[in-house]
C-alpha cells in the first residue's frame, strides 16, 4: 500500500500512468469504430491532438486552479479560464481543418469543454485523495509522536535519574530544589502540551531547548553550552519538538565524555532556517550507541509534514556534528 501511494505522489509516475491507461482506452475506442485502420495511423491521428488537449488541462489545473480557485481568486480565474480554454479550442480547430478532421465549432467546443470538464474534475478528486491520506498521516505521525513523548515522560528511568538528581540536591542544596522541581515541571508540561499541536512558534521550542540545556547543566556542572542565532528566526514555525531528539542524543553523547560540550547555532537566511548542533563524543570503539529511531522519526515527521529539509551529519574523533537545513516553513501571522 505505502509502494502504491508513493508512486501516486510523485507528479511525474502519476501522469505516466494516466495518459498510459487513457492512450490504451482511446486506441481500443478507435479500432473498434474503424477496425481497417492499423495501430501506426490510429496513432498517428490520435497522439497529436490528445497530447495537446492533455498539456491543456494539465496547464490550466497547475496554473488555473491551484493558483486562482484553490485561493479563492475567482475575479482573476473566470476571465483568464476562458481567454484560457478559447485560445485551445481556436488553436485545435485550426489544426484538425490543417488534418481534414473539422467538423464544425460547436463540435469542437462541446468535445474539448467536455474533456476539460473531466479533467477538471479528476483533478478536484485528486486533490481531495491526496489531502485527506496527508492529513490522515500527518495526524497518525502526531499521534504516535505524542505517545512517543509520553512513554519518554513516564519513563521509570527518566523519573528515578530525575528524582535521585532532586534527591541530591536537597541534601546538598536545599535552598535550590524548589526552582529543580518547577524546572522539571515545565518540561514535562511543555512537552504534554507541544505534542498535542501541529506547529508551534520557533521561539517555543528555543526556550524549551533552553530550559531542557539548563536542567541538564543543572546535573553535570563541567557541560559546556554555547547557544546563539542569527537572522529573523521568530516568525517561522515549526512542528512541535522537532529539534527535541538531536539535542536529547547531543547530551547523551556529550555527557560520556569528560570535557563534555555542546554547541548550537540558529540561521534564518533567504527564508531558510539552518539548524546546526555540535557535541563532544568518545571515539567509535568506546561510543555507547544508540537505536537510531529518534533520527528516523524525525526524518518521517519532516516528510509527512511536507517540509523541504537537508539533514547532514560528520563524525570526527571527539566530536559529532549535525545540521538541518529547513525551507518553505509556515510563517507566523
Amino acid at each position: 500500500m505505502k509502494s502504491l501511494w508513493k508512486i501516486y505522489s510523485n507528479f511525474w509516475l502519476r501522469n505516466v500512468m494516466v495518459v498510459l491507461i487513457l492512450l490504451s482506452i482511446f486506441t481500443f475506442a478507435a479500432s473498434v469504430d474503424r477496425g481497417d485502420r492499423t495501430l501506426p495511423e490510429i496513432w498517428k491521428e490520435l497522439l497529436p491532438t490528445f497530447f495537446i488537449i492533455y498539456g491543456a488541462i494539465m496547464g490550466s489545473n497547475i496554473i488555473l486552479i491551484k493558483r486562482y480557485v484553490m485561493t479563492k481568486q475567482y475575479d482573476k480565474f473566470f476571465p483568464l479560464a476562458s481567454f484560457y480554454w478559447a485560445t485551445v479550442v481556436i488553436g485545435i480547430a485550426y489544426m484538425n481543418m490543417l488534418t481534414g478532421d473539422f467538423d464544425s465549432w460547436l463540435i469542437e467546443i462541446v468535445n474539448i469543454l467536455f474533456f476539460a470538464f473531466l479533467g477538471t474534475g479528476a483533478y478536484f478528486i485528486h486533490l481531495w485523495i491526496f489531502n485527506d491520506i496527508t492529513v490522515r498521516e500527518k495526524r497518525l505521525v502526531s499521534t504516535v509522536a505524542e505517545l512517543d513523548f509520553l512513554k519518554m515522560q513516564l519513563n521509570p528511568h527518566f523519573l528515578l535519574n530525575a528524582m535521585n538528581n532532586l534527591y541530591g540536591e536537597a541534601l546538598t542544596n536545599p535552598s535550590e530544589t524548589p526552582e529543580r522541581i518547577l524546572q522539571l515541571s515545565h518540561l514535562l508540561r511543555y512537552q504534554l502540551e507541544a505534542t498535542k499541536k501541529e506547529f508551534i512558534s520557533l521561539e517555543q521550542e528555543i526556550d524549551f531547548l533552553k530550559e531542557y540545556f539548563n536542567y541538564y547543566k543543572f546535573r553535570s556542572n563541567n557541560l559546556i553550552v554555547d547557544i546563539a542565532y542569527e537572522g529573523d528566526i521568530s516568525k517561522y514555525k515549526v512542528p512541535p519538538l522537532l529539534y527535541f531528539s538531536l539535542v536529547e542524543n547531543a547530551i547523551k553523547f556529550a555527557l560520556q565524555t569528560e570535557e563534555p560540550f555542546i554547541k548550537l547555532r540558529g540561521t534564518e537566511k533567504n527564508n531558510h532556517l539552518f539548524f546546526e548542533i555540535e557535541n563532544s563524543c568518545l571515539a567509535d570503539e568506546l561510543i555507547q550507541t544508540g537505536t537510531g529511531v529518534g533520527i528516523k522519526n524525525l526524518e518521517r515527521r519532516l516528510e509527512v509534514s511536507k517540509l523541504k529539509y537537508k539533514f547532514t551529519r560528520t563524525k570526527s574523533k571527539n566530536y559529532y556534528k549535525t545540521k538541518l537545513e529547513l525551507w518553505e516553513l509556515p510563517i507566523n501571522v
